[in-house]
């Protein structure tokens, strides 16, 4: 196995994992019992491994872009090296978007500012997916799963602001 197949699991997986306990911390579970919620809201403890699952596939993914960038074995090696670097580009945007997600959302000054937060990540997503379904359909299908997993979240994160104002009912 090479280093890269290593790297592109283990930093998405670690940044999960570090995000996850970090929103898991007691100060965020005091936070998150407290807050006004939606009848549907998942429970807390949900968060870690849904974020474990999310940032492995996504590093799976990652991988397997890369490694078709380089060998282009199934698309021509000017598309399959601009596919990539948009898609990587993309991905690790995306990346860095929501690993912020759980501290904002946790300790951050409003939902919105969270809600902001992962809506971009989303959208760098979105684009990302696109990019990497040019390259190699199993990397795009599993960035898919990840974007709705992110979309549930998103939709979530407005389902607590609309709880918090009283839109919606408790």
């Amino acid at each position: 196995m090479s280093s890269w197949s290593v790297l592109s699991v283990a930093v998405p997986l670690g940044l999960g994992l570090y995000a996850s306990f970090g929103a898991l911390r007691s100060g965020a579970s005091e936070w998150h019992t407290r807050l006004r919620k939606p009848r549907y809201n998942p429970p807390h403890a949900a968060l870690m491994p849904l974020f474990v699952l999310i940032f492995t596939l996504e590093g799976i993914a990652a991988f397997l872009v890369s490694n078709e960038m380089m060998l282009a074995r199934h698309t021509p090696e000017f598309v399959a090296v601009r596919a990539g670097q948009l898609g990587l580009g993309f991905y690790w945007l995306q990346l860095t978007f929501i690993i912020f997600w759980p501290a904002l959302l946790a300790f951050g000054p409003s939902l919105k500012l969270a809600l902001a937060n992962i809506t971009v990540a989303m959208l760098f997503q979105l684009a990302a997916m696109v990019e990497f379904f040019r390259l190699t359909i199993s990397g795009g299908m599993m960035m898919m799963l990840c974007f709705f997993a992110i979309s549930t979240l998103t939709a979530w994160n407005a389902a607590l602001i609309q709880a918090r104002s009283g839109i919606l009912p408790l």
